[in-house]
């Protein structure tokens, strides 16, 4: 530092270049270290200003306590090692599974009929909005095949519907090549407690005296909480007016 003597009329202090640049460094030190505290709380606040919980949403179904028993129809065996499909030949259409009735007469007859006792999954007492009988089926030659068919109670047998007539069949079929008809059946089946305790016979006939191949008979249905399917537990092939009984194998007592 240089003071001036006496006699000059202004002084001055001067400050050595080195010390000058102390101080600057001294002072962006400062500033460094402020900006670098401060960064984490601008940080901080930029994660937590933005956020948003999102909305909750939740169904409701209604449950019907009880214990309902029923057996598996789409079944696959791999017991030998490679998977067989062993479902019920009524359960899907176009699965290669079918069923071959006896013959039938070329006329419809009370004695001539095939029978579905479908299987009573659901819970009593609701109200069934819609429900159809469907049926796959085709003639086993060249013949034509028609059928027409009732709702019943197994319980009572009681006819509970009838959906076509020998005068205005429900469906024909002319040779092998198979056809679908679904039929609603909603004004029979009003109730799951109907449901439960269904069966639906179908009277047949065959222009050629031959067979029909079924590859579907299901009842498909819906209630305000849930839809479904019935499948036959029982088969009854009357078609030759000789009833044979033939039981879904796993529906075991």
């Amino acid at each position: 530092m240089t003071i001036w003597p006496e006699g000059h009329v202004a002084s001055r202090i001067v400050v050595p270049a080195s010390r000058g640049m102390r101080l600057l460094a001294i002072v962006a030190a400062g500033a460094a270290l402020v900006s670098i505290a401060l960064a984490p709380i601008a940080v901080s606040l930029a994660l937590f200003t933005a956020h948003a919980d999102p909305q909750a949403v939740f169904g409701t179904k209604a449950l019907f306590p009880g214990e309902r028993v029923t057996p598996a129809f789409v079944v696959g065996d791999a017991s030998s090692g490679s998977q067989v499909d062993r479902s019920s030949s009524f359960a899907a259409a176009a699965d290669g599974l079918t069923t071959t009735t006896s013959a039938w007469s070329t006329a419809y007859a009370a004695g001539r009929y095939l029978e579905f006792d479908l299987n009573s999954s659901l819970a009593a007492g609701v109200a069934v909005t819609t429900a159809t009988f469907d049926f796959r089926f085709a003639s086993s030659g060249a013949g034509q095949a028609c059928y027409y068919f009732e709702v019943r109670r197994i319980s009572t047998g009681a006819v509970i519907g009838t959906y076509g007539s020998s005068g205005a069949p429900v469906g024909c079929v002319t040779g092998t090549s198979q056809a679908s008809f679904s039929t609603s059946i909603a004004s029979s089946l009003t109730t799951t407690s109907v449901a439960n305790d269904l069966r639906v016979r179908a009277f047949g006939k065959e222009t050629g005296s031959g067979a029909m191949v079924i590859d579907r008979a299901t009842v498909g249905g819906s209630t305000p909480y849930q839809s479904f399917t019935l499948y036959p537990v029982m088969f009854r092939d009357a078609a030759d007016t000789t009833p044979e009984l033939i039981p879904w194998g796993l529906d075991v007592p």
